[in-house]
């Protein structure tokens, strides 16, 4: 198919783009079982499908730019087979603070862990979201909107400029099973700030905000401008399920 990339916006021969990495479909699968297909959770609710969200977005010059950048090594870094490479990597050092069952890791005592390539990963993805129509009809919005956002993100995923300085992104590394095995698209994070946003990954929770009007405190904790670029363990099991949740009644409002 041929159109308009939206990142590199050159009229090109498009992909068959994902929202999510497929690789995350491969690992979610219940092998042994009646039906071994993973639980897909979107705007259109919870189904247990072999279908995976994707449609002609990017090229393949962009597609390959998202791979090597970073979906490669956040996949290998996800909870796979009963290996989590991540977590394994934190748990091999003392955290640089504990407290209230919250874990503080930074550069300084895990600094084998590519932060950048995790951040391009999550960025690509929560920006995927939000400039794409992925499901069905059309007249369906985005998943989310990033709005003036959005178009920082782009030019910092085409490697145009460097990571924004507009948005905080965070990483939560759950070391609960429940986290370990969900994976969802994105979706707003908080009802009561409009410019907060969350997507699970088998184990790696990442929070979007906008910057604008945040405590010191709170960017400060960005994974990659933060001055420690920290990365936080804790367990995600309410977290993940409240986002479970969401998406559930956020599909049931859009059938009503």
């Amino acid at each position: 198919m041929r159109g308009i990339c939206k990142l590199c916006l050159q009229t090109r021969e498009l992909r068959d783009s994902h929202l999510l990495p497929k690789a995350l479909y491969r690992m979610s699968r219940w092998e042994g079982e009646k039906n071994p297909n993973p639980l897909l959770l979107s705007a259109e609710g919870a189904v247990q499908t072999s279908l995976q969200v994707k449609d002609y977005v990017l090229c393949s010059e962009c597609e390959q730019r998202f791979n090597r950048e970073g979906e490669r090594y956040a996949m290998s870094q996800v909870q796979r087979g009963g290996k989590f490479p991540l977590l394994a990597a934190l748990s091999a050092v003392s955290p640089s603070k504990a407290s209230g069952g919250f874990a503080w890791y930074h550069r300084s005592v895990t600094p084998g862990i590519d932060r950048e390539k995790l951040a391009y990963f999550a960025l690509s993805v929560f920006w995927r979201a939000s400039v794409h129509v992925w499901h069905k009809p059309e007249k369906m919005e985005p998943p989310i909107r990033l709005g003036s956002f959005e178009e920082p993100i782009r030019k910092h995923l085409l490697g145009e400029t460097g990571f924004p300085d507009e948005i905080v992104l965070m990483l939560f590394v759950c070391p609960d099973s429940f986290s370990q095995n969900v994976f969802y698209e994105p979706n707003r994070g908080n009802d009561l700030d409009p410019t907060t946003w969350t997507f699970q990954a088998r184990g790696l929770n990442f929070f979007l905000s906008g910057k604008s009007g945040k405590p010191p405190r709170f960017w400060e904790a960005c994974l990659v401008k933060g001055p420690n670029q920290m990365i936080v363990a804790r367990d995600c099991h309410d977290k993940v399920a409240g986002a479970v949740n969401q998406l559930i009644e956020a599909a049931r409002a859009r059938k009503n």
